[in-house]
């Protein structure tokens, strides 16, 4: 759980440096936009999508991001520490609760590539190169990639191995199967103890809290995260949400754009 906490801070800051770098006029060297895969070793045939309870069905669903060819992303983000870091992208997200969202198109195979917008910025990787459009005018700023990404630890993959690590996937237990995003889905919900977890690892007290996961059956890859706390008065104090979608869509590309300064 603490590792959880400290990623999803870190990759806001990653992303912050990436676009202080990008302001400092092309500055050669960039952060990777990771394509949302997590190429930790693991097979993607370990994810054991079939799981009965005790969060089995989740251990290896991180992973199964790097078997699939291409997916299309939503996420929201809100609440608890990510607030005082989401509040200097300024914008819509400057307010300390204020949901950031960001969505996008992943591809894994034949080549990681992702076209991602967020908070008004516009970021692409592509053979090697970042590209950043820092306000919609649709000219970006082209760097050499370098180091760890731009995204990475706020991709979808990263996201859910954070939100759903070692030390909470015995807290979910399966409750159903049903169709979700289109996909045929095992239904994870988190347990009293875990939801208490997250409270006490947030530092969020006085919330109530929901925790569901959807794991596809055919590829075990997850398809929909929801982590939410409201207060009393049901506003939101803390939110991750996620949502994949048109897995291995032909229509899934990623090209790299032609009005360009830099590189």
């Amino acid at each position: 759980m603490v590792r959880f906490v400290q990623r999803q801070t870190r990759g806001l800051l990653v992303l912050l440096a990436a676009v202080a770098i990008a302001l400092s006029a092309c500055g050669g060297s960039s952060a990777t936009l990771a394509p949302g895969s997590s190429n930790n070793g693991d097979n993607a045939a370990s994810a054991n999508a079939g799981g009965n309870g005790g969060g089995s069905g989740l251990s290896g669903a991180a992973s199964a991001f790097s078997a699939i060819e291409s997916y299309k992303f939503s996420m929201t983000l809100a609440g608890g520490d990510l607030g005082s870091t989401l509040s200097m992208l300024g914008g819509p997200s400057a307010s300390g609760n204020a949901a950031f969202t960001y969505n996008g198109t992943v591809t894994v195979k034949p080549e990681k590539a992702a076209d991602v917008s967020m908070a008004g910025f516009h970021i692409i990787e592509i053979g090697g190169y970042d590209y950043l459009d820092m306000g919609g005018t649709g000219s970006f700023v082209k760097t050499a990639v370098v180091g760890t990404g731009m995204t990475d630890s706020l991709s979808p993959a990263a996201m859910f191995s954070n939100a759903i690590d070692p030390s909470v996937i015995s807290g979910y237990n399966k409750v159903g199967s049903e169709t979700k995003n289109g996909v045929t889905s095992d239904h994870y919900q988190a347990s009293a103890s875990a939801l208490a977890a997250y409270g006490m690892m947030l530092n969020v007290t006085g919330a109530t809290w929901t925790a569901d996961v959807w794991i596809a059956q055919n590829g075990g890859y997850p398809v929909s995260l929801s982590i939410l706390a409201k207060a009393s008065d049901s506003s939101v104090v803390y939110q991750i949400l996620f949502d994949i979608t048109n897995v291995n869509d032909p229509a899934n590309k990623v090209t790299a754009p032609t009005k360009v300064t830099g590189g």
